[in-house]
């Protein structure tokens, strides 16, 4: 009985943490570059009951009569990196990219990389991110002076027909953290020698709306049922206490 309470609050708590995941993504499906977070659960180990004072001819192991499950645990929380739907945008300094790679950019923690490509010029003329990061290139932070502003398919940045720099964009063999909505860090990042620019659009959120929608509702079906065995145990072991062998 005690096993069912462990079981069902478990339940609870990795599907409390699933909420505030699927909150979040729901959250961000309008944000430029966003990629979702997903969560893995795993039960634990099953474990083998065997019956108790079995006769003495079954010998010194008693029979098994079946398993129980012990409940679930959160195994880990990735991030889905596939890519969104590319939209065009109006912004002269737009741009996405097809495939893999991610722009870099220059943060009070360092540099940190992103596929939001909503870039713009601040009052320095430094090419920046919507949060005031500036982009960098691979010769460092990009000034843009001229009106005539375009970008190649390999990153290269022109200003009135003049080549400014070529964005840094890098990829890595290992699996990203996040920091923020649209921010990532990793060890390790490789400056790709053929990117794929495509300038003048947005990488859109990689979340299906509908989707997270479906899963708050099974999440919060599920939640209630755990709270339904938690109350209905609660109600046993409450008989249990203040009415077993009342006379």
């Amino acid at each position: 009985m005690i096993r069912g309470l462990y079981t069902s609050a478990l339940g609870l708590s990795v599907l409390n943490k699933q909420q505030e995941i699927t909150s979040n993504n729901l959250a961000n499906a309008q944000t430029a570059g966003y990629k979702k977070d997903v969560l893995v659960a795993e039960s634990f180990p099953e474990m083998l009951l065997y019956r108790l004072n079995a006769p003495e001819d079954y010998g010194k192991t008693p029979p098994q009569v079946g398993s129980v499950s012990l409940g679930v645990n959160i195994n880990q929380v990735y991030i889905d990196q596939s890519a969104g739907t590319r939209r065009s945008s109006d912004n002269p300094l737009a741009m996405s990219i097809a495939g893999e790679g991610y722009f870099t950019v220059n943060t009070p923690h360092g540099e940190r990389y992103t596929r939001n490509g909503e870039f713009s010029m601040d009052a320095q003329g430094r090419l920046v991110t919507t949060a005031g990061y500036p982009v960098m290139g691979i010769k460092g932070e990009i000034f843009i002076s001229g009106s005539d502003i375009q970008v190649d398919d390999q990153g290269q940045i022109y200003s009135n027909g003049t080549v400014v720099d070529r964005l840094k964009i890098v990829n890595f063999s290992t699996p990203l953290s996040k920091e923020g909505d649209t921010l990532f860090y990793g060890e390790n990042p490789q400056i790709m020698d053929n990117p794929l620019v495509v300038h003048g659009t947005i990488e859109a959120s990689n979340v299906q709306p509908l989707t997270e929608m479906v899963n708050m509702i099974t999440i919060m079906r599920a939640y209630e049922a755990n709270q339904k065995v938690i109350h209905a145990i609660d109600s046993t072991l409450d008989k249990a206490v203040n009415e077993v062998g009342r006379i």
